[in-house]
């Protein structure tokens, strides 16, 4: 109930409030002149453009294949899962990538949300314990105090489930403790022993593995199952702007298919563009390092012929679990918020010419 309420007041406080530069999804896609071309705005949920994850979208930016198939991408930082999600169903961003819960949540309280392209899978969050603590598994957490990033964060759905799937009543048998983002106050939490186990993101584990505290992860296997990150987009936007959707789902899938022919390309890239997140501690790890590394699995379609391919099985488990936390959640199909209109077209691209574009990339960082 308190994410509902959330979505539903934070995107009521959006009102009609735009992006800065942003070309509305109200706006006519298609540009004046010779070429037909389409413009549309992506909100991507961080507080930077990208993440060491989104290499598909910046590759197909870098590398002109937006450009060549007539579509001009606008990538703006909304600053959050919710903030993207907010953005978009204000109408102020023609699609976003927030990540599955807010996708769920706000499906599931009935808003039009449509998930067009799924760009990975597997868990954003996790639920871990510190090594040699004596916990072994979710059963363990009985009577414990389990720090999560903040109320209502995109973990606490997942932990809750998790907790329930084994009899724990998250209300009263566990304590919920806010202890932030992987940063100082975190790992003050978690040296101190005022929490016993760690709800968070993936994200929020590598920045405490790169300050050289290691954590067990106890998250259940069936997560590695669901939905991560996709385009998502309102039906409202799809009857409006199809040409331009369509046209971003194919270059989203050529940035991912040279991508996976040469990963280092793409780091190299993520380098370039995010340079602080790869930034080496003493052991020569870093958080942009192990982020990509993560994500190759996550991004890996299970048909490298269907890039951005839905699995409508894993979707509906993950909107049963977030149904389950709450009274308040309608019955959703997942079949109703998937769109897989566009996935045939999407991957009719040159594929031998995204390979020999692959190998002939020259490094920059070196």
């Amino acid at each position: 109930m308190k994410s509902q309420l959330k979505i539903a007041a934070a995107i009521a406080a959006v009102g009609v409030l735009a992006l800065s530069g942003c070309t509305t999804a109200a706006e006519d896609g298609a540009s004046d002149g010779g070429d037909e071309r389409y413009s549309i705005t992506m909100a991507m949920a961080s507080t930077d453009t990208y993440t060491a994850e989104w290499w598909g979208w910046l590759a197909a930016q870098n590398l002109g294949y937006y450009d060549e198939l007539g579509l001009d991408v606008e990538f703006v930082a909304a600053g959050g899962s919710g903030a993207a999600m907010e953005q978009l169903i204000a109408g102020n961003a023609d699609a976003g990538n927030p990540s599955a819960p807010a996708f769920g949540e706000a499906a599931l309280v009935g808003m039009d949300v449509v998930n067009m392209f799924t760009y990975s899978s597997g868990a954003i969050f996790g639920i871990f314990v510190p090594e040699g603590g004596g916990i072994t598994d979710i059963e363990g957490l009985r009577g414990k105090n389990i720090g999560i990033s903040e109320p209502g964060g995109g973990e606490v759905a997942f932990l809750e489930a998790a907790l329930r799937d084994v009899g724990i009543d998250p209300i009263t048998d566990v304590q919920l403790i806010p202890i932030g983002s992987g940063g100082p106050e975190t790992l003050a939490a978690l040296d101190s022993g005022s929490v016993d186990a760690y709800a968070t993101a993936y994200n929020d584990i590598f920045a405490l593995q790169t300050a050289g505290y290691n954590l067990t992860d106890l998250t259940p296997a069936i997560y590695n199952t669901f939905p991560a990150r996709g385009i998502i987009t309102t039906q409202a936007v799809l009857d409006e702007k199809p040409e331009a959707m369509k046209e971003f789902a194919r270059g989203t899938a050529m940035g991912i298919f040279f991508c996976l022919e040469n990963p280092d390309a793409c780091r190299d890239m993520m380098k370039t563009a995010i340079p602080s997140a790869f930034e080496e501690n003493a052991d020569g790890i870093s958080q942009g390092d192990l982020r990509f590394d993560l994500s190759l699995k996550q991004v890996l379609p299970a048909d490298i012929n269907a890039i951005g391919a839905h699995d409508v099985e894993g979707t509906q488990e993950f909107l049963d679990l977030i149904r389950s936390t709450s009274p308040d959640y309608i019955e959703v199909e997942a079949a109703s918020v998937l769109n897989d209109d566009f996935i045939e077209y999407a991957n009719e691209f040159d594929r031998d010419r995204l390979s020999a574009d692959a190998e002939a990339y020259e490094m920059v960082n070196e």
